[in-house]
Formats: structure tokens, C-alpha cells, sequence
């Protein structure tokens, strides 16, 4: 199921890993519920996978979100599930991190392996309710994309802890927020522009998001998520912190037919919802 593309030299014994981290989440599978393919790209330089994912963007016409700062990333633009993992970027990084990476970024393969789930609907409603909060269209696809991401990553986070694999998601959350320095600095350019502002909480959500789900599943190893993710974002104010968390436990618990309209949900909830 799983063909691994190496582009560059790639050491044996962690190609060997990359297998079997992978394996012990395709080994949950239903055959049947399964991917046909998946596609795990190793990079060993990150400049080159910049390139590739550059020209794959414009033969496809795909436009993404800003961020580049992920471990991995994982995409189905040309209809099957795609993962890079860049060597260098992973460098320095505890190999028990990497492993919940790689573990992660399966989820995704498994549980976000269309093109449906890149593909983002922008309803009349929404538009006109994020024009009446003052957001522009490329506002609106910034903040669509960073809750995108966040709610992916909740649902990825939750399947691996219900298949007994959610230990390596615990770390690979707490090695997330160990430094918020970056977030802060930014928080404090544009804590008090309103656009802005929404847009930094649905940047956030990608790290509480799953914080909460796992914390709300029962695992005690999972417990003390929450009061890390208190300490790391304590540079916000203690009502911005419940707010923000109350605002993630609504998304958590959003009824929904499909993931689309789920993501459309979680999207008006943050621009309607005026204590954020």
C-alpha cells in the first residue's frame, strides 16, 4: 500500500523506521477502508522538496495556505495520498517526535486521501458574514485553510489515540508548544486588530484542537496536555486562554454531515463569536 520515494540519500536503518512506524498504523486498518496507494516522499534536502512542491502547485493550479514551518506535510492533489518528510528539517528532532510525525501524517493518508479535503467551499453565507466582520476573500481563505488544518489534525489526533497510538501524539503535541516565542511576538503586533486577531485564534486551534480531544478521551497519559498548553500560551490572559479553549470544545463537538461542513461551521462560529 505504502511506496516509499526516496529523493536523495536516505540512511537504511531510519528508512527501515519510517516502515515500521508506518506499518503500526496501517495495521489498524480495515483492507478494505484502506487507500490504495500512499505515497511517502523523503526528502533529504528541504530546498528540493521547495522546488517540487512549487512546480506541483502551478501545474495544478493549487493555491495553500503560508505556513512552511510543519514537520511533514501530507496533500491528495493528484488523487491519492501524498507525504513529504524532509530530512533536514527533522534534524535534531528526538527520533520518539519523528515517529509521532510519521504516525500523524499515516492518519492523514487514511483519513484525508481525497482531493475533497483540499477543496474548499466558500457558501454565499459565509462570505457575507465574514465581509460583515470586516474580513476580505483572502482573509477568509487564510482563515479557512488555518481551520482546516486545525480540525484535520483534531480528527487524525483522536483516530490514532481510540487505536491505542496516541502516546506519540501526546509528545508530539508537547514538543509542539514547547516554544511559543514566535507566536507571542506576532500576538503582540496584532492582539488589537480584529482580522488579525481571528486569525492568530484560528492559528492556534492547530495545536489546542487535538490538546483537547485527547485530553477529553480519558487516557491519563494524556491529562497533563492541557495544563501545558496553559503554561506555553500563558503570555495570553487568563480569559483570552478559556475563551479560546471554550471556542475549541464547540468545534470539538460541532455536529456535521461531512468534513466541509463541518469546517464551515467551525469558520462562522469564530467569526460570529465576539469574545475572540
Amino acid at each position: 500500500m505504502i511506496e516509499t520515494i526516496l529523493k536523495g540519500k536516505v540512511d537504511e536503518s531510519f528508512l527501515l523506521n519510517i516502515k515500521k512506524w508506518a506499518g503500526e498504523v496501517i495495521g489498524k486498518t480495515e483492507p478494505r477502508t484502506a487507500p490504495d496507494r500512499i505515497s511517502f516522499y523523503l526528502w533529504e534536502k528541504e530546498k528540493d522538496f521547495q522546488e517540487f512542491d512549487a512546480r506541483e502547485k502551478d501545474e495544478l493550479g493549487v493555491v495553500s495556505g503560508d505556513e512552511s514551518n510543519f514537520l511533514a506535510t501530507h496533500e491528495a492533489w493528484r488523487g491519492y495520498p501524498r507525504i513529504h518528510l524532509s530530512l533536514e528539517k527533522i534534524r535534531g528532532v528526538p527520533e520518539e517526535i519523528i515517529q509521532g510525525v510519521v504516525q500523524h501524517e499515516i492518519g492523514h493518508a487514511l483519513l484525508h486521501g481525497k482531493p475533497e479535503f483540499y477543496q474548499f467551499l466558500f457558501s454565499e453565507p459565509l462570505q457575507e458574514t465574514a465581509g460583515s466582520a470586516g474580513l476580505d476573500l483572502p482573509q477568509l481563505q487564510q482563515m479557512v485553510y488555518l481551520l482546516s488544518v486545525a480540525l484535520k489534525d483534531e480528527e487524525v489526533a483522536r483516530l490514532l489515540s481510540e487505536w491505542g497510538l496516541g502516546i506519540y501524539q501526546n509528545r508530539l503535541l508537547e514538543y509542539l508548544i514547547e516554544d511559543t516565542g514566535e507566536e507571542q511576538q506576532t500576538w503582540e503586533l496584532i492582539k488589537d486588530l480584529p482580522v488579525l486577531r481571528k486569525l492568530a485564534w484560528a492559528a492556534f486551534s492547530k495545536t489546542l484542537l487535538p490538546i483537547e480531544t485527547l485530553a477529553g478521551l480519558g487516557d491519563p497519559k494524556s491529562s497533563p496536555l492541557i495544563d501545558q498548553w496553559e503554561k506555553a500560551y500563558s503570555w495570553l490572559t487568563n480569559r483570552e486562554r478559556t475563551d479560546l479553549r471554550a471556542y475549541a470544545r464547540l468545534v470539538i463537538e460541532l455536529p456535521s454531515k461531512n468534513f466541509q461542513d463541518r469546517l464551515e461551521q467551525a469558520v462562522l462560529g469564530l467569526i460570529s463569536n465576539d469574545s475572540l
